[in-house]
Protein backbone atom coordinates (compact mmCIF):
# COMPACT_ATOMS: atom_id res chain seq x y z
CA UNK A 1 0.00 0.00 0.00
CA UNK A 2 3.02 2.56 0.72
CA UNK A 3 4.46 2.30 -2.71
CA UNK A 4 0.99 2.77 -4.15
CA UNK A 5 0.98 6.03 -2.54
CA UNK A 6 4.19 6.68 -3.27
CA UNK A 7 3.82 6.44 -6.41
CA UNK A 8 0.22 7.80 -6.72
CA UNK A 9 1.98 11.26 -5.01
CA UNK A 10 4.78 11.37 -7.33
CA UNK A 11 2.57 11.63 -10.26
CA UNK A 12 -0.23 14.07 -8.72
CA UNK A 13 2.86 16.32 -7.08
CA UNK A 14 4.36 16.58 -10.93
CA UNK A 15 1.48 16.85 -13.03
CA UNK A 16 -0.61 19.49 -10.99
CA UNK A 17 -0.67 23.07 -11.69
CA UNK A 18 -1.36 24.61 -8.02
CA UNK A 19 -1.95 28.28 -6.98
CA UNK A 20 -3.86 29.93 -4.21
CA UNK A 21 -5.75 28.06 -1.33
CA UNK A 22 -9.62 28.98 -1.43
CA UNK A 23 -11.26 29.81 2.03
CA UNK A 24 -13.68 27.88 3.90
CA UNK A 25 -16.43 29.32 2.79
CA UNK A 26 -15.58 28.84 -0.90
CA UNK A 27 -14.54 25.46 -1.31
CA UNK A 28 -13.07 24.07 -5.23
CA UNK A 29 -14.53 21.14 -6.35
CA UNK A 30 -12.29 20.60 -8.57
CA UNK A 31 -8.75 20.67 -7.03
CA UNK A 32 -7.37 22.31 -9.55
CA UNK A 33 -5.46 25.95 -9.23
CA UNK A 34 -5.36 25.52 -5.20
CA UNK A 35 -2.67 25.13 -3.25
CA UNK A 36 -4.17 23.10 -0.53
CA UNK A 37 -5.78 19.97 -3.02
CA UNK A 38 -7.27 16.51 -2.49
CA UNK A 39 -6.24 14.54 -5.63
CA UNK A 40 -7.36 11.07 -4.82
CA UNK A 41 -8.86 9.00 -2.41
CA UNK A 42 -7.71 5.73 -1.89
CA UNK A 43 -9.60 3.39 -1.48
CA UNK A 44 -12.65 5.69 -2.18
CA UNK A 45 -14.97 3.06 -1.30
CA UNK A 46 -14.77 1.47 1.98
CA UNK A 47 -17.20 1.11 4.99
CA UNK A 48 -17.67 3.08 8.42
CA UNK A 49 -14.23 1.97 10.73
CA UNK A 50 -11.88 1.49 7.44
CA UNK A 51 -8.71 3.48 7.21
CA UNK A 52 -8.16 5.59 3.74
CA UNK A 53 -5.23 7.46 2.31
CA UNK A 54 -6.18 10.81 1.12
CA UNK A 55 -3.03 12.07 -1.47
CA UNK A 56 -3.31 16.04 -2.52
CA UNK A 57 -1.01 19.31 -1.97
CA UNK A 58 -0.64 21.60 1.10
CA UNK A 59 -1.28 19.48 3.66
CA UNK A 60 1.81 20.69 5.91
CA UNK A 61 3.70 18.04 7.78
CA UNK A 62 1.81 18.20 11.02
CA UNK A 63 -1.22 15.45 11.59
CA UNK A 64 -2.26 17.49 14.76
CA UNK A 65 -2.81 20.68 12.24
CA UNK A 66 -4.85 18.51 9.66
CA UNK A 67 -8.75 17.88 9.37
CA UNK A 68 -10.93 15.57 7.74
CA UNK A 69 -14.50 16.30 7.05
CA UNK A 70 -16.45 13.38 5.27
CA UNK A 71 -20.12 15.59 4.93
CA UNK A 72 -19.96 17.13 8.13
CA UNK A 73 -18.36 14.20 10.41
CA UNK A 74 -14.99 14.48 11.02
CA UNK A 75 -12.80 11.76 10.44
CA UNK A 76 -9.87 10.51 13.18
CA UNK A 77 -6.65 11.85 11.32
CA UNK A 78 -4.35 8.71 12.27
CA UNK A 79 -1.03 9.94 10.35
CA UNK A 80 0.60 12.44 7.63
CA UNK A 81 3.84 11.61 6.32
CA UNK A 82 5.22 11.99 2.72
CA UNK A 83 1.92 14.48 1.74
CA UNK A 84 -0.43 11.32 1.87
CA UNK A 85 -2.83 11.28 5.29
CA UNK A 86 -4.10 8.55 6.79
CA UNK A 87 -7.86 9.06 8.29
CA UNK A 88 -10.01 6.37 9.60
CA UNK A 89 -13.77 6.68 8.08
CA UNK A 90 -15.99 7.91 10.34
CA UNK A 91 -19.80 6.18 11.27
CA UNK A 92 -21.61 6.82 8.26
CA UNK A 93 -24.84 5.62 6.93
CA UNK A 94 -24.26 2.17 4.85
CA UNK A 95 -24.28 3.25 0.77
CA UNK A 96 -23.92 6.53 1.35
CA UNK A 97 -22.18 9.01 -1.35
CA UNK A 98 -20.17 12.04 0.81
CA UNK A 99 -18.29 14.43 0.04
CA UNK A 100 -14.53 14.46 1.83
CA UNK A 101 -12.50 17.96 2.41
CA UNK A 102 -9.43 18.74 3.86
CA UNK A 103 -9.23 21.48 6.26
CA UNK A 104 -5.55 23.14 6.89
CA UNK A 105 -5.33 26.88 8.86
CA UNK A 106 -8.49 27.97 7.92
CA UNK A 107 -8.45 26.52 4.50
CA UNK A 108 -11.18 24.12 3.11
CA UNK A 109 -9.93 21.96 0.01
CA UNK A 110 -12.12 20.93 -3.19
CA UNK A 111 -14.22 18.26 -2.66
CA UNK A 112 -13.98 14.62 -3.40
CA UNK A 113 -16.53 11.95 -3.51
CA UNK A 114 -16.51 8.92 -1.36
CA UNK A 115 -18.97 5.79 -1.19
CA UNK A 116 -19.64 4.14 2.18
CA UNK A 117 -19.42 0.42 1.22
CA UNK A 118 -22.29 -1.62 2.18
CA UNK A 119 -22.12 -4.74 4.89
CA UNK A 120 -21.98 -7.99 2.63
CA UNK A 121 -21.83 -5.90 -0.66
CA UNK A 122 -21.01 -8.04 -3.43
CA UNK A 123 -17.81 -7.22 -5.14
CA UNK A 124 -15.01 -8.80 -7.60
CA UNK A 125 -12.53 -9.33 -4.51
CA UNK A 126 -11.82 -8.29 -1.31
CA UNK A 127 -9.14 -5.48 -2.31
CA UNK A 128 -9.02 -1.69 -2.84
CA UNK A 129 -12.07 -0.28 -4.65
CA UNK A 130 -11.72 2.76 -6.42
CA UNK A 131 -14.54 4.47 -8.26
CA UNK A 132 -13.62 6.25 -11.07
CA UNK A 133 -15.71 8.50 -12.86
CA UNK A 134 -14.84 9.28 -16.37
CA UNK A 135 -13.20 12.67 -16.92
CA UNK A 136 -12.45 12.46 -20.67
CA UNK A 137 -10.47 15.87 -22.20
CA UNK A 138 -12.47 17.22 -24.77
CA UNK A 139 -8.76 17.09 -26.98
CA UNK A 140 -8.65 13.84 -27.85
CA UNK A 141 -5.01 14.12 -28.71
CA UNK A 142 -4.29 15.59 -25.06
CA UNK A 143 -1.58 13.77 -23.51
CA UNK A 144 -2.43 13.25 -19.50
CA UNK A 145 -2.64 10.58 -16.77
CA UNK A 146 -5.74 8.52 -16.46
CA UNK A 147 -6.50 6.12 -14.17
CA UNK A 148 -3.74 5.27 -11.30
CA UNK A 149 -4.17 1.58 -11.64
CA UNK A 150 0.20 0.46 -9.87
CA UNK A 151 -0.56 -1.92 -7.30
CA UNK A 152 -3.76 -4.43 -6.67
CA UNK A 153 -7.16 -3.13 -6.90
CA UNK A 154 -10.59 -3.22 -8.00
CA UNK A 155 -11.46 0.04 -10.46
CA UNK A 156 -15.50 0.59 -11.19
CA UNK A 157 -15.41 2.67 -14.54
CA UNK A 158 -18.86 4.91 -14.43
CA UNK A 159 -19.95 7.44 -17.19
CA UNK A 160 -23.15 9.63 -16.94
CA UNK A 161 -24.02 7.63 -13.51
CA UNK A 162 -23.73 4.24 -14.70
CA UNK A 163 -20.90 1.97 -13.75
CA UNK A 164 -19.80 0.11 -17.49
CA UNK A 165 -17.13 -1.71 -16.16
CA UNK A 166 -15.22 -3.62 -13.15
CA UNK A 167 -11.84 -4.53 -13.35
CA UNK A 168 -9.90 -6.18 -11.33
CA UNK A 169 -5.63 -5.96 -11.48
CA UNK A 170 -3.96 -7.92 -9.62
CA UNK A 171 -0.65 -6.73 -7.99
CA UNK A 172 2.72 -6.88 -10.39
CA UNK A 173 4.52 -9.58 -10.20
CA UNK A 174 8.18 -9.31 -11.07
CA UNK A 175 9.38 -11.92 -13.69
CA UNK A 176 13.19 -10.52 -13.70
CA UNK A 177 15.15 -7.49 -12.51
CA UNK A 178 18.54 -6.60 -14.25
CA UNK A 179 21.36 -6.72 -12.19
CA UNK A 180 23.03 -3.43 -13.61
CA UNK A 181 22.05 -0.41 -15.14
CA UNK A 182 21.67 -1.03 -18.89
CA UNK A 183 21.10 0.95 -22.06
CA UNK A 184 18.44 1.01 -24.40
CA UNK A 185 17.03 -2.24 -25.62
CA UNK A 186 18.43 -3.97 -23.13
CA UNK A 187 15.85 -5.54 -20.33
CA UNK A 188 13.31 -4.10 -23.41
CA UNK A 189 10.09 -5.50 -25.13
CA UNK A 190 9.07 -8.44 -23.62
CA UNK A 191 6.60 -10.91 -24.96
CA UNK A 192 4.25 -14.05 -22.93
CA UNK A 193 3.32 -17.04 -24.89
CA UNK A 194 1.93 -20.46 -23.96
CA UNK A 195 4.54 -23.31 -24.59
CA UNK A 196 4.08 -26.03 -25.60
CA UNK A 197 4.43 -27.82 -22.82
CA UNK A 198 1.20 -25.89 -21.42
CA UNK A 199 3.61 -23.76 -19.27
CA UNK A 200 3.46 -19.76 -19.83
CA UNK A 201 6.55 -18.08 -21.58
CA UNK A 202 8.03 -14.76 -21.24
CA UNK A 203 11.14 -13.60 -23.08
CA UNK A 204 12.91 -9.69 -23.58
CA UNK A 205 15.55 -8.19 -25.35
CA UNK A 206 19.50 -8.15 -24.51
CA UNK A 207 20.79 -6.41 -27.57
CA UNK A 208 20.28 -2.59 -28.87
CA UNK A 209 17.72 -1.44 -31.17
CA UNK A 210 18.98 -1.32 -34.79
CA UNK A 211 18.75 -3.37 -37.83
CA UNK A 212 22.20 -5.15 -36.81
CA UNK A 213 20.44 -6.87 -33.73
CA UNK A 214 17.63 -8.30 -36.13
CA UNK A 215 18.00 -11.96 -36.30
CA UNK A 216 20.33 -12.36 -33.58
CA UNK A 217 19.84 -14.99 -30.79
CA UNK A 218 20.41 -13.95 -27.03
CA UNK A 219 20.45 -16.56 -24.15
CA UNK A 220 19.35 -16.20 -20.67
CA UNK A 221 16.70 -13.35 -21.63
CA UNK A 222 13.93 -15.76 -20.45
CA UNK A 223 11.31 -16.93 -17.45
CA UNK A 224 8.89 -19.78 -17.14
CA UNK A 225 5.87 -20.10 -15.02
CA UNK A 226 4.81 -23.66 -13.95
CA UNK A 227 1.58 -21.74 -12.09
CA UNK A 228 -0.08 -19.72 -14.45
CA UNK A 229 2.02 -16.68 -13.83
CA UNK A 230 2.07 -16.72 -10.12
CA UNK A 231 5.92 -17.38 -9.89
CA UNK A 232 8.53 -17.16 -12.59
CA UNK A 233 11.59 -18.72 -12.98
CA UNK A 234 14.84 -17.75 -14.96
CA UNK A 235 15.46 -19.95 -18.19
CA UNK A 236 18.66 -20.31 -20.43
CA UNK A 237 16.24 -20.79 -23.23
CA UNK A 238 12.44 -20.36 -23.48
CA UNK A 239 10.81 -23.29 -24.05
CA UNK A 240 9.11 -24.59 -27.83
CA UNK A 241 5.80 -22.54 -28.67
CA UNK A 242 4.59 -19.29 -29.83
CA UNK A 243 2.60 -18.99 -32.98
CA UNK A 244 -1.34 -19.64 -33.83
CA UNK A 245 -2.07 -23.31 -34.31
CA UNK A 246 -3.95 -23.55 -36.63
CA UNK A 247 -7.54 -25.83 -37.52
CA UNK A 248 -4.57 -28.13 -39.49
CA UNK A 249 -3.32 -28.82 -35.92
CA UNK A 250 0.28 -27.39 -37.23
CA UNK A 251 1.63 -24.36 -35.00
CA UNK A 252 3.26 -21.17 -37.32
CA UNK A 253 4.99 -18.18 -36.41
CA UNK A 254 6.63 -15.53 -38.90
CA UNK A 255 10.69 -15.00 -37.86
CA UNK A 256 13.09 -12.17 -38.70
CA UNK A 257 16.29 -13.14 -40.40
CA UNK A 258 19.53 -11.44 -39.96
CA UNK A 259 19.89 -8.27 -42.09
CA UNK A 260 21.86 -8.62 -44.57
CA UNK A 261 25.01 -6.14 -45.31
CA UNK A 262 24.65 -4.04 -48.96
CA UNK A 263 28.46 -4.99 -49.98
CA UNK A 264 27.30 -8.54 -49.88
CA UNK A 265 24.42 -8.11 -52.37
CA UNK A 266 23.92 -7.64 -55.78
CA UNK A 267 20.97 -5.02 -56.09
CA UNK A 268 18.96 -3.22 -58.60
CA UNK A 269 19.03 0.68 -58.71
CA UNK A 270 16.85 1.47 -55.59
CA UNK A 271 13.57 3.55 -56.75
CA UNK A 272 14.15 6.20 -54.20
CA UNK A 273 16.15 7.25 -51.00
CA UNK A 274 13.76 8.37 -48.14
CA UNK A 275 15.49 10.60 -45.09
CA UNK A 276 13.97 9.93 -41.70
CA UNK A 277 13.98 13.50 -41.17
CA UNK A 278 13.25 13.27 -37.15
CA UNK A 279 16.22 12.77 -34.78
CA UNK A 280 16.16 9.27 -35.58
CA UNK A 281 18.11 10.51 -38.86
CA UNK A 282 17.89 7.06 -40.90
CA UNK A 283 18.15 6.95 -44.23
CA UNK A 284 16.07 4.13 -46.81
CA UNK A 285 16.48 3.13 -49.85
CA UNK A 286 13.83 1.45 -51.42
CA UNK A 287 13.86 -1.14 -54.24
CA UNK A 288 11.19 -2.76 -56.27
CA UNK A 289 10.43 -6.30 -54.87
CA UNK A 290 10.45 -8.00 -57.65
CA UNK A 291 14.09 -7.03 -58.62
CA UNK A 292 15.31 -8.39 -55.46
CA UNK A 293 17.60 -11.48 -54.65
CA UNK A 294 15.52 -14.08 -53.97
CA UNK A 295 17.05 -14.54 -50.39
CA UNK A 296 14.65 -10.42 -50.05
CA UNK A 297 11.73 -12.04 -51.32
CA UNK A 298 8.92 -13.68 -49.67
CA UNK A 299 8.60 -14.22 -45.98
CA UNK A 300 10.87 -16.34 -43.19
CA UNK A 301 8.25 -18.02 -41.15
CA UNK A 302 9.08 -21.57 -39.05
CA UNK A 303 6.30 -24.61 -38.57
CA UNK A 304 5.55 -27.20 -36.14
CA UNK A 305 3.51 -29.42 -37.73
CA UNK A 306 0.76 -31.37 -36.13
CA UNK A 307 2.37 -34.16 -33.91
CA UNK A 308 5.86 -32.68 -33.74
CA UNK A 309 7.42 -30.88 -30.90
CA UNK A 310 10.00 -28.89 -32.87
CA UNK A 311 10.33 -25.67 -35.16
CA UNK A 312 11.08 -25.91 -38.60
CA UNK A 313 12.10 -23.17 -40.39
CA UNK A 314 10.37 -22.27 -44.06
CA UNK A 315 9.76 -19.53 -46.31
CA UNK A 316 6.17 -18.26 -47.76
CA UNK A 317 5.56 -16.78 -50.95
CA UNK A 318 4.23 -13.52 -51.20
CA UNK A 319 1.12 -11.93 -54.07
CA UNK A 320 1.40 -8.55 -54.36
CA UNK A 321 1.24 -6.61 -57.36
CA UNK A 322 3.57 -3.32 -56.82
CA UNK A 323 5.79 -4.05 -54.03
CA UNK A 324 8.93 -2.54 -52.78
CA UNK A 325 10.96 -3.59 -49.79
CA UNK A 326 13.42 -1.25 -47.70
CA UNK A 327 17.36 -1.03 -46.69
CA UNK A 328 18.12 0.48 -43.85
CA UNK A 329 21.48 2.30 -43.80
CA UNK A 330 23.87 -0.58 -44.95
CA UNK A 331 21.79 -3.34 -44.74
CA UNK A 332 19.13 -5.28 -45.77
CA UNK A 333 16.33 -7.03 -43.30
CA UNK A 334 13.37 -8.73 -44.28
CA UNK A 335 10.82 -7.78 -42.31
CA UNK A 336 6.89 -8.09 -42.19
CA UNK A 337 6.29 -8.00 -38.40
CA UNK A 338 2.46 -8.07 -37.11
CA UNK A 339 -0.83 -9.76 -35.97
CA UNK A 340 -2.03 -13.14 -37.51
CA UNK A 341 -5.47 -14.69 -37.07
CA UNK A 342 -7.12 -18.13 -38.74
CA UNK A 343 -10.96 -17.19 -39.45
CA UNK A 344 -13.32 -19.64 -41.38
CA UNK A 345 -12.13 -18.87 -44.67
CA UNK A 346 -7.99 -18.51 -44.18
CA UNK A 347 -5.25 -17.14 -42.09
CA UNK A 348 -5.41 -13.08 -42.44
CA UNK A 349 -2.45 -11.51 -41.26
CA UNK A 350 -1.90 -7.10 -40.84
CA UNK A 351 1.81 -6.36 -42.14
CA UNK A 352 3.98 -3.26 -41.86
CA UNK A 353 6.16 -1.42 -43.06
CA UNK A 354 4.48 -1.09 -46.37
CA UNK A 355 6.35 0.96 -49.39
CA UNK A 356 4.47 0.72 -53.15
CA UNK A 357 5.55 1.83 -56.09
CA UNK A 358 2.87 4.42 -57.35
CA UNK A 359 1.50 4.53 -61.15
CA UNK A 360 2.92 7.60 -61.72
CA UNK A 361 6.23 7.14 -59.93
CA UNK A 362 7.19 7.71 -56.40
CA UNK A 363 7.10 6.43 -53.02
CA UNK A 364 4.72 7.38 -50.53
CA UNK A 365 5.56 7.03 -46.27
CA UNK A 366 5.38 3.54 -45.30
CA UNK A 367 1.21 1.93 -44.94
CA UNK A 368 -0.30 -1.07 -43.89
CA UNK A 369 -1.22 -4.57 -45.93
CA UNK A 370 -3.60 -7.24 -45.00
CA UNK A 371 -2.67 -10.17 -46.32
CA UNK A 372 -4.61 -13.76 -46.80
CA UNK A 373 -3.49 -17.22 -46.85
CA UNK A 374 -6.01 -20.17 -47.91
CA UNK A 375 -2.92 -23.05 -47.50
CA UNK A 376 -1.65 -22.82 -43.98
CA UNK A 377 0.41 -19.92 -44.68
CA UNK A 378 2.43 -20.96 -47.18
CA UNK A 379 1.16 -18.45 -49.64
CA UNK A 380 0.16 -14.55 -48.69
CA UNK A 381 -1.78 -12.75 -51.36
CA UNK A 382 -2.12 -9.12 -50.47
CA UNK A 383 -6.04 -8.28 -49.72
CA UNK A 384 -6.27 -4.37 -48.98
CA UNK A 385 -3.96 -1.81 -47.12
CA UNK A 386 -4.26 1.12 -45.32
CA UNK A 387 -2.28 3.88 -46.96
CA UNK A 388 -0.91 6.28 -44.98
CA UNK A 389 -3.18 9.47 -44.09
CA UNK A 390 -2.13 11.62 -41.31
CA UNK A 391 -5.04 13.88 -39.41
CA UNK A 392 -3.11 17.30 -39.66
CA UNK A 393 -5.05 18.98 -37.26
CA UNK A 394 -4.34 16.55 -34.41
CA UNK A 395 -0.75 15.07 -35.79
CA UNK A 396 1.24 18.43 -36.50
CA UNK A 397 4.35 15.91 -37.07
CA UNK A 398 1.91 13.89 -39.45
CA UNK A 399 3.73 15.42 -42.81
CA UNK A 400 7.23 15.03 -41.40
CA UNK A 401 7.06 11.33 -41.82
CA UNK A 402 8.74 11.09 -44.92
CA UNK A 403 9.71 7.60 -44.81
CA UNK A 404 7.63 5.41 -42.06
CA UNK A 405 4.21 6.58 -41.89
CA UNK A 406 2.10 4.18 -40.14
CA UNK A 407 4.15 1.68 -37.51
CA UNK A 408 3.24 -1.32 -35.61
CA UNK A 409 -0.11 -2.09 -36.34
CA UNK A 410 -2.18 -3.95 -34.28
CA UNK A 411 -4.75 -6.60 -35.72
CA UNK A 412 -8.02 -8.42 -34.40
CA UNK A 413 -11.03 -9.72 -35.79
CA UNK A 414 -13.66 -9.19 -33.43
CA UNK A 415 -16.49 -11.69 -32.72
CA UNK A 416 -19.03 -9.24 -34.81
CA UNK A 417 -16.81 -9.48 -37.77
CA UNK A 418 -15.31 -6.24 -37.83
CA UNK A 419 -11.59 -6.36 -38.32
CA UNK A 420 -10.13 -3.44 -36.36
CA UNK A 421 -6.38 -2.19 -36.17
CA UNK A 422 -4.56 0.24 -33.95
CA UNK A 423 -1.74 2.50 -35.97
CA UNK A 424 1.32 3.99 -34.26
CA UNK A 425 2.72 7.30 -35.47
CA UNK A 426 4.89 8.24 -32.27
CA UNK A 427 8.53 8.48 -33.67
CA UNK A 428 11.61 10.55 -33.75
CA UNK A 429 9.26 13.54 -33.71
CA UNK A 430 8.46 12.70 -30.64
CA UNK A 431 5.08 12.00 -28.93
CA UNK A 432 2.47 11.11 -31.44
CA UNK A 433 -1.08 9.86 -31.92
CA UNK A 434 -2.79 6.20 -32.33
CA UNK A 435 -4.99 6.01 -34.84
CA UNK A 436 -8.17 3.38 -35.04
CA UNK A 437 -9.33 1.96 -38.48
CA UNK A 438 -11.96 -0.94 -39.55
CA UNK A 439 -12.87 -3.05 -41.97
CA UNK A 440 -16.53 -4.94 -42.86
CA UNK A 441 -15.13 -7.17 -45.69
CA UNK A 442 -12.32 -9.09 -44.58
CA UNK A 443 -9.57 -6.01 -44.99
CA UNK A 444 -10.32 -5.79 -48.25
CA UNK A 445 -11.25 -1.67 -47.73
CA UNK A 446 -10.20 0.21 -44.51
CA UNK A 447 -11.76 3.46 -43.10
CA UNK A 448 -10.11 6.05 -42.83
CA UNK A 449 -8.06 6.28 -40.05
CA UNK A 450 -9.26 8.78 -36.44
CA UNK A 451 -7.02 9.38 -34.05
CA UNK A 452 -8.24 8.66 -30.71
CA UNK A 453 -5.42 8.91 -28.68
CA UNK A 454 -2.42 11.45 -27.57
CA UNK A 455 0.71 9.27 -27.77
CA UNK A 456 1.64 5.28 -27.84
CA UNK A 457 4.00 2.72 -29.25
CA UNK A 458 3.21 -0.89 -30.18
CA UNK A 459 -0.35 -1.34 -30.18
CA UNK A 460 -1.90 -4.34 -28.69
CA UNK A 461 -5.62 -6.10 -28.49
CA UNK A 462 -7.44 -8.93 -27.30
CA UNK A 463 -10.70 -9.99 -27.01
CA UNK A 464 -11.84 -12.28 -24.76
CA UNK A 465 -14.52 -14.54 -24.65
CA UNK A 466 -16.94 -12.17 -22.86
CA UNK A 467 -16.54 -9.83 -25.42
CA UNK A 468 -14.37 -7.36 -24.46
CA UNK A 469 -11.92 -5.79 -26.13
CA UNK A 470 -8.81 -4.64 -24.28
CA UNK A 471 -5.64 -2.21 -25.67
CA UNK A 472 -2.18 -1.95 -24.29
CA UNK A 473 0.21 0.49 -25.05
CA UNK A 474 3.08 2.01 -24.07
CA UNK A 475 5.00 5.77 -24.03
CA UNK A 476 4.49 7.29 -21.48
CA UNK A 477 4.34 4.60 -18.79
CA UNK A 478 2.29 1.68 -19.88
CA UNK A 479 -1.67 2.05 -20.11
CA UNK A 480 -4.98 -0.17 -20.80
CA UNK A 481 -7.47 0.83 -22.55
CA UNK A 482 -11.08 -1.03 -22.98
CA UNK A 483 -13.54 -0.89 -25.74
CA UNK A 484 -17.19 0.21 -24.68
CA UNK A 485 -20.64 -0.02 -26.18
CA UNK A 486 -18.89 -2.54 -28.71
CA UNK A 487 -17.98 0.80 -30.53
CA UNK A 488 -14.29 1.11 -31.96
CA UNK A 489 -14.60 4.36 -31.81
CA UNK A 490 -15.42 4.76 -27.68
CA UNK A 491 -12.81 3.61 -25.47
CA UNK A 492 -11.95 4.02 -21.74
CA UNK A 493 -9.66 5.87 -20.19
CA UNK A 494 -6.24 5.05 -20.10
CA UNK A 495 -5.86 2.48 -16.97
CA UNK A 496 -1.71 3.22 -15.57
CA UNK A 497 0.60 0.25 -15.04
CA UNK A 498 3.17 2.57 -13.83
CA UNK A 499 3.47 6.37 -12.67
CA UNK A 500 4.98 8.34 -15.02
CA UNK A 501 6.04 12.70 -15.28
CA UNK A 502 6.55 13.88 -18.87
CA UNK A 503 9.89 14.16 -20.29
CA UNK A 504 11.06 10.80 -18.11
CA UNK A 505 11.25 7.34 -19.72
CA UNK A 506 9.35 5.14 -17.46
CA UNK A 507 8.93 2.05 -19.85
CA UNK A 508 10.00 0.47 -23.00
CA UNK A 509 6.46 0.98 -23.83
CA UNK A 510 6.06 -2.40 -25.56
CA UNK A 511 3.39 -5.18 -23.81
CA UNK A 512 2.07 -8.12 -24.85
CA UNK A 513 -1.83 -10.02 -23.68
CA UNK A 514 -1.96 -13.87 -23.18
CA UNK A 515 -5.51 -14.79 -22.27
CA UNK A 516 -6.13 -17.07 -19.69
CA UNK A 517 -10.20 -17.20 -19.63
CA UNK A 518 -13.52 -16.03 -20.53
CA UNK A 519 -12.23 -12.93 -18.77
CA UNK A 520 -9.46 -12.80 -17.77
CA UNK A 521 -5.55 -11.79 -19.32
CA UNK A 522 -1.97 -11.31 -18.32
CA UNK A 523 -0.11 -8.44 -19.48
CA UNK A 524 3.58 -8.28 -19.36
CA UNK A 525 5.83 -4.86 -19.38
CA UNK A 526 8.77 -3.77 -18.83
CA UNK A 527 9.47 -1.11 -15.83
CA UNK A 528 12.61 0.92 -15.96
CA UNK A 529 12.38 2.52 -12.14
CA UNK A 530 12.01 -0.41 -10.41
CA UNK A 531 13.67 -0.16 -6.85
CA UNK A 532 15.56 -3.14 -5.99
CA UNK A 533 15.79 -4.15 -1.85
CA UNK A 534 19.04 -2.23 -1.32
CA UNK A 535 17.52 0.70 -2.96
CA UNK A 536 19.30 0.19 -6.36
CA UNK A 537 16.94 1.35 -9.54
CA UNK A 538 17.11 -1.32 -12.15
CA UNK A 539 14.82 -2.52 -15.20
CA UNK A 540 12.58 -4.62 -14.29
CA UNK A 541 10.01 -7.42 -16.48
CA UNK A 542 6.54 -7.63 -14.89
CA UNK A 543 3.35 -9.24 -15.51
CA UNK A 544 -0.05 -8.47 -14.23
CA UNK A 545 -3.24 -10.67 -14.27
CA UNK A 546 -6.22 -8.44 -15.26
CA UNK A 547 -10.00 -9.46 -14.92
CA UNK A 548 -12.34 -7.58 -16.61
CA UNK A 549 -16.27 -7.52 -16.80
CA UNK A 550 -19.08 -5.70 -18.46
CA UNK A 551 -21.73 -4.38 -15.77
Amino acid sequence: MKTILLNLLCMFVLLDATSCAKKAEEPDTNGEGNALSVNLILPNVAASGATVKIQGNGFGSSPEGVQVKFGEIMGEVLDLSDGVISVKVPELAEGAKINVSVLVGGHTSNIKSFRVRKIGELVVAEKDTLEWTENKSPNIAAIRAGIPAYNEQVVKYIRNGHQLLEVELSEPVIVAVADRELPWGFFNFPSIRRAVSGQMSISWSMSHDNAESYGQATTGNNAVSSDEGATWTRAERAPTGGGIVLSNGDRITITTPTATPLADLELPAPLATLQDGSNYDRIFRIYNYDELPLQLQGTYQARIKKGQTSWVAERGTLVHPNLARYADGNLFPVVWWGDMEELSDGIYRGTYPTFETKPGGGIDASGVTFYKSTDFGLTWTKQGNIPYQPDLMLDPNGNKRNAFGWTEPAFIALQNGTFLSVLRTQDGFGESPMYVSTSTNRGINWSKPKVFTGAGVLPRLLELDNGIVALASGRPGVQLRFMLNNNTDDWSEPFEMLPWVPNEVFSCGYTQFLKVDDNSFLVVYSDFWHRTPEGERRKAIKVRKVTVKRL
